[in-house]
């Protein structure tokens, strides 16, 4: 894949995470129970989909577009 690709496929899938958790703040509205857990267990099946199929596929080739790279790599602090 080349990097313009990567790029693309990185910031759309930006776009399905605000997506995402639009749809899991709407699910806190869901008044029964049993089916909010339910919808939500979906969405977080979803979100794991998402990250392991897509986004890991990507992050090999090219590991500085990992969206949550600063979680892994702080920068430095400089005194």
């Amino acid at each position: 894949m080349k990097r313009e690709a990567a790029e693309k496929v990185i910031a759309a899938l930006k776009e399905v995470d605000a997506a995402i958790e639009k749809l899991g703040t709407a699910s806190l509205e869901i008044e029964d129970r049993d089916e909010r857990m339910k919808i939500r267990g979906e969405i977080a099946d979803l979100i794991s989909e998402v990250h392991e199929r897509i986004t890991m596929e990507v992050v090999k080739q090219f590991p500085d577009l990992h969206p949550d790279r600063h979680l892994f790599n702080p920068p430095s602090s400089s005194r």
